[in-house]
């Protein structure tokens, strides 16, 4: 009889080392966990309310909470983020140009459709209830294809044009089944010799919010020293197979142990753990199974697939994050005390008292609808009575309970107030401001208001930028030439038609993809692109650079043509001072495009030579043209002095006056300049005639020199 296989210890006790590693994460982080979940608890609403009204506290009916975290969320993240890719340096190199374009292009497909979005908002939702966000990155494709069998080879073999394999083998036949080449299948056959032709397809890049609850850390001061990290995972027991590795589990049992491990229905918890030292990733379950181990999947710098978390809230020296509810949760229990308080008073505040009489006379009474009288009997008694009716009844007294309410009131103001002086809330999003305020100090609220809320938007802004840089690294290394054509539209893939500048271009492109491109390139998130709920702020800029660009270009003008400024600097200076506003991705490089223009112009002006002199002709149009100019200032020298002459003579007080006299003036000068108009015309056309005339007679002095020979 075969003896059973003893289980694999070793995997056991390194299970159990990593099981007790994340316990004891979880340990120095617990103060953080248990406020994390009283918040949630607080922002959800979902505990009962206690019965006992004196029992305060126990649930929110004045939730600020929720009205804080969904104030600051759509405030920091409310649109997807835009890459922003451009070379470090801008050199002239068309192939690194293209591959900014690539890059820029598959990044925004894998966050199209606010993808990438809506992982993002989950993100800052965490980071501002419970004090942590986390969003990690994950590869994925389709695996196409197989190894063919042999009644695969033979359909093949069947739907060939004559009927019969050409000379051809099995794997070329295989080959053409799944458009691969016959040398491909060889490269790819198993150890026992039969061809491969599984090929990956629609690799694509998927972001998840992973829940604070659902992940831990190994310890470190700073993130990038951290050793691991570990996530939560839930597998159904059905999957098993298709997510571990069933010899790996199973070496690691006993026969009874396998067994019950067989026939459990439960899901399969645990932990995925990335461990930095080894770049492995490890499965291992609660107890302590090591479920698979795989090899770094996806080739990161950094190894770990997340960004630096987002926390709000961060201590130098420190990972550990601080729950934001835990600062003001004192001043909102308060405030949601007073809350409680109004709703007992104001349920308590009801019209009734006593009375003396038959019951039956007061309810008559009170059961009277507007402008309605009842009969009382007995009135004559009630008439005779000291006081009368009015002394006979006694009333509950509102009055003091208006008096409390009318404080609990201010009190819950001024609470109010206080959480929204702690968390920023009053200043930073929603505007509050007073009616007596001007606009120009609301305007200055606003500016140094909103200081508070840019550092969480910077710190949204720095999570999409890490997330691209790490697309960066994984799309040239996972994604298929194939894959980024079809994605980006720009050919990679060699052609027939391709010219040797094409293919030399395209070999250079793909040679660069390869290269770390953070090194080379500035990946960035375009400004304000998570942000765009201010639209008139952005029109307001929009319409400011406007104004700006054209007072500048007119004041610039005419010193460009008379030459007191070159015009490349001119198109440098206005580039720079565009770059203080936030004009997007597309206006930069038409403005960077302008700067090389009038460069490459200025260098084409120094480096053309000296103009020829200019001909006989050309110089006594240069001066006749100069002698009328110069004739047309001594006229309007000469208009002004006559002006100025006429009216001292006249002494002309109106201006109706003075309009007719200038018209006559104008009129007069104005014959006067076209019969010099005319007379200048008659010059340059017998200039122009006498230039025709030598151009006629040349030919003929020619031939006569050549008779004369």
């Amino acid at each position: 009889m075969t003896k059973p296989a003893s289980p694999d210890r070793k995997l056991r006790e390194e299970g159990q080392r990593w099981i007790e590693k994340i316990k004891a994460a979880e340990k120095l982080e617990k103060d953080w966990l248990d406020d994390a979940a009283r918040a949630v608890r607080a922002y959800t609403n979902e505990e009962k309310a206690e019965n006992d009204e004196k029992a305060l506290g126990s649930r929110y009916d004045f939730n600020i909470l929720f009205a804080n975290v969904e104030t600051i969320v759509p405030a920091v993240i409310n649109s997807p983020p835009v890459p922003d890719i451009r070379r470090r340096f801008n050199d002239p190199d068309p192939a690194a140009r293209i591959v900014a374009d690539i890059m820029e292009r598959a990044i925004s497909v894998q966050i199209d459709d606010s993808r990438l979005q809506v992982e993002m908002e989950a993100g800052a939702q965490d980071s501002f209830l419970a004090g942590r966000g986390v969003v990690r990155l994950k590869f994925k494709s389709d695996i196409l294809g197989g190894e063919p069998t042999d009644q695969d080879i033979r359909d093949a073999d069947d739907e060939a044009d004559d009927g019969a394999d050409n000379g051809r083998t099995s794997e070329a036949i295989g080959a053409t089944m799944f458009n691969e080449a016959p040398d491909q299948v060889a490269d790819g056959m198993g150890g026992n010799g039969a061809p491969s032709v599984e090929r990956v397809e629609n690799e694509r890049i998927c972001f998840e919010a992973v829940s604070w609850k659902d992940y831990r850390h190994g310890k470190a001061k700073r993130w990038e020293d951290r050793p691991w990290d570990a996530f939560r995972f839930v597998i159904a027991k059905e999957d098993e197979e298709e997510s571990f590795d069933a010899d790996m589990i199973r070496s690691q049992f006993d026969d009874s142990e396998q067994n019950a491990w067989s026939k459990s229905d439960s899901d399969i918890c645990g932990w995925e753990i990335w461990c930095k030292k080894t770049r492995k990733v490890k499965f291992v379950s609660d107890d302590g199974i090591i479920m698979k181990v795989i090899d770094d999947p996806l080739g990161l710098k950094g190894f770990f697939p997340i960004p630096t978390p987002m926390q709000p809230i961060e201590l130098t020296g420190r990972l550990k994050p601080v729950n934001p509810f835990s600062i003001y949760r004192k001043l909102a229990d308060q405030l949601d005390t007073i809350t409680k308080r109004i709703d007992v008073l104001t349920k308590a505040m009801k019209v009734r008292g006593w009375y003396a009489g038959e019951t039956a006379d007061l309810k008559s009474v009170l059961a009277l609808e507007d402008n309605e009288f009842a009969p009382i009997d007995n009135g004559e008694l009630w008439s005779k009575s000291q006081g009368g009716i009015a002394a006979a009844i006694a009333f509950w007294p509102v009055e003091n309970f208006i008096a409390v309410l009318r404080e609990l009131y201010a009190d819950r103001e001024q609470t109010k107030q206080a959480i929204y002086e702690i968390t920023g809330i009053s200043d930073i999003v929603r505007g509050a401001s007073s009616a007596s305020e001007t606009a120009t100090a609301q305007n200055i609220k606003s500016q140094w208001g909103s200081l508070r809320i840019q550092k969480m938007q910077r710190m949204m802004e720095r999570c999409a930028r890490d997330l691209f840089v790490m697309m960066s690294e994984i799309i040239p290394k996972l994604f298929s030439l194939k894959t980024l054509e079809e994605m980006t539209g720009i050919p990679l893939l060699p052609a027939p038609t391709d010219t040797p500048e094409q293919r030399e271009l395209k070999a250079n492109v793909v040679a660069l993809l390869r290269r770390p491109l953070a090194s080379y390139y500035r990946i960035d998130v375009e400004s304000d692109s998570t942000i765009r709920a201010d639209l008139t702020r952005q029109k307001q800029e929009v319409s400011q650079f406007l104004q700006g660009a054209s007072a500048y270009f007119a004041a610039v003008a005419p010193l460009v043509q008379q030459g007191a400024l070159p015009a490349d600097a001119a198109v440098e200076i206005f580039a720079s001072t565009s770059r203080m506003f936030n004009l997007g991705k597309s206006v930069e490089d038409t403005l960077e495009k302008m700067v090389t223009d009038a460069r490459t112009k200025a260098e084409q002006a120094r480096q053309q030579p000296q103009s020829q002199e200019p001909s006989p002709e050309q110089a006594e149009m240069a001066l006749k043209a100069k002698a009328a100019q110069q004739e047309e200032q001594r006229f309007t020298a000469e208009f002004e002095a006559r002006m100025q002459r006429e009216s001292a003579k006249a002494g002309i007080d109106s201006q109706k006056a003075k309009r007719e006299l200038a018209i006559k003036v104008l009129e007069e000068e104005l014959k006067r300049l076209e019969v010099q108009a005319k007379q200048l015309d008659v010059k340059l056309k017998e200039v122009d005639l006498a230039a025709k005339a030598n151009a006629l007679l040349q030919p003929t002095k020619q031939e006569t020199a050549n008779e004369l020979a």
